[in-house]
């Protein structure tokens, strides 16, 4: 092997190291900003950036004439739900007492 064609060589596999250290960034940052349920579907991005959200018991939820409260006294208008795709109560706290997103059985379920 010549010296242009061990030059060439370097650069390729650095190349492909380069790209492979982004790949990595790039999966860690997607896992960063949502995780999924323990029933197997991803909470959405929006709602989710360091593993704030989890299925909560139905005895923390009350439904109310406008809507849902939780722990009694977060109320989650009805504009605000969002339909579970497990038909499990799930809620998104980033801080205690800051609700980000909930998620509810359909009504009626």
């Amino acid at each position: 092997m010549t010296q242009s064609q061990r030059e060439w060589h370097a650069v390729i596999v650095l190349w492909a190291v380069g790209v492979l250290v982004l790949l990595i960034i790039v999966w860690g940052i997607g896992e960063a900003m949502a995780h999924d349920a323990a029933m197997g579907w991803s909470y959405p991005w929006e709602c989710c950036h360091d593993h704030d959200c989890t299925e909560i018991s139905a005895d923390r939820v009350h439904t109310s004439p406008s809507g849902y409260v939780i722990d009694g006294h977060i109320v989650v208008p009805q504009s605000e739900v969002r339909q579970s795709p497990d038909g499990r109560y799930h809620a998104c706290f980033p801080k205690p007492d800051k609700l980000r997103c909930f998620f509810a059985p359909p009504t009626g379920s």
